[in-house]
C-alpha cells in the first residue's frame, strides 16, 4: 500500500479512536441508516440494486451494514485496520458476513485492492470520507478507479459530503466561531478554519468525556479538506466519464441543490 497523507494518518489511524467516537456514536449510527435507506432507494431507481456496491471510506460499517441488512451485496473499504476489523466483527454479530466484504485498502488502490470482487454497481463516497484530502490530480484519479472498477450502468453516490457553497455560507452566517457537539458521552469542540483562497478547510477538533457533571479533556485532533464546489466537482468527475444524473437535498427527499445541506450527488456513466 503507498504511503498515506500524513494527515489523514494521525485522524484516521493515529488519532482513529478520537474520530470513532463520533462515528459510533447513536446519533451518527442512526444518521448512517437512513443514509442507507436513501442510499436504496436511489439504486433502486436506476437500477443498481443488483450486483456489488462498493463503499469507499466504509469505516466501521455504518452504511454498509444497514445495506447488507437490506439485501444488497457490500463491499467495504477503509485505510484504517481498527475500524476494518470492526466492521467485519459487525458483520458477523448482524448476521449479514455472507453479504459483506470489508478491506484495508487506500481509495486510490481501489482497482487492485477489490480486483476479486469487481466489477461493482454501484459506488459510494460518504460523509467526505473520500474526496479532497490530497490534490486534484489524486482525487482525478479516485474518481477514475471507481469509473474502472464498475459496470456500465454503474451509478456513483456523493452523500452527505461538505461542498465549498455550504462552506462559504457557513462563515458568513456564523463566522469561523467554536462549535460544541453531544455525541453519547463525549463533547467536541470544534472550529473550522476556511481558506477562501485555497478552497481548503482545517479542522480542529477537542475531544472531552463527560464524568459525574465534568469534563474531562481526552485528546484533540485536525485534518484539512479540499472543498470543491458543486460545478467543480461536476468538472472532475466529468474528466473521468461521469455525468450528473441528480442533486438532492435529501437522498431520502426532493431533487435540489441546497448551500443550507449537504452535498447528495448522485452521477452515472455518461452516454459515448
Amino acid at each position: 500500500m503507498r504511503a498515506v497523507n500524513e494527515k489523514v494518518q494521525e485522524y484516521f489511524i493515529a488519532k482513529g479512536e478520537l474520530f470513532r467516537l463520533i462515528m459510533d456514536s447513536t446519533i451518527m449510527m442512526e444518521r448512517g441508516k437512513k443514509l442507507a435507506r436513501g442510499i436504496a432507494r436511489q439504486l433502486m431507481i436506476l437500477g443498481c440494486n443488483k450486483g456489488r456496491v462498493l463503499d469507499v471510506g466504509c469505516g466501521t460499517g455504518r452504511v454498509a451494514i444497514p445495506l447488507a441488512e437490506m439485501g444488497f451485496n457490500v463491499v467495504g473499504i477503509d485505510i484504517s485496520p481498527t475500524y476494518i476489523d470492526i466492521a467485519n466483527r459487525r458483520a458477523r454479530e448482524r448476521n449479514v458476513e455472507d453479504r459483506t466484504s470489508f478491506i484495508v485498502c487506500d481509495a486510490r488502490d481501489m482497482g487492485t485492492c477489490t480486483s476479486s470482487y469487481k466489477p461493482f454497481s454501484s459506488v459510494l463516497f460518504v460523509w467526505s470520507s473520500v474526496i479532497g484530502y490530497y490534490d486534484e490530480s489524486t482525487d482525478s484519479k479516485i474518481f477514475s478507479e471507481a469509473y474502472n472498477i464498475s459496470t456500465d450502468r454503474a451509478a456513483l453516490i456523493i452523500a452527505d459530503a461538505i461542498c465549498k457553497e455550504y462552506m462559504i455560507l457557513h462563515q458568513y452566517l456564523f463566522g469561523m466561531t467554536k462549535k460544541v457537539y453531544e455525541y453519547d458521552n463525549t463533547v467536541v469542540m470544534e472550529r473550522l478554519l476556511y481558506n477562501p483562497a485555497t478552497g481548503n478547510v482545517m479542522i480542529k477538533q477537542e475531544f472531552y468525556e463527560k464524568r459525574q457533571g465534568d469534563l474531562m479533556f481526552i485528546g484533540d485532533a485536525h485534518f484539512e479538506l479540499h472543498l470543491y464546489s458543486l460545478d467543480e466537482l461536476n468538472k472532475l468527475a466529468n474528466k473521468s466519464g461521469w455525468c450528473l444524473y441528480k442533486v438532492l437535498t435529501d437522498l431520502d427527499g426532493e431533487v435540489g441543490y441546497s448551500p443550507f445541506t449537504t452535498l447528495n450527488a448522485v452521477f452515472v456513466k455518461c452516454k459515448k
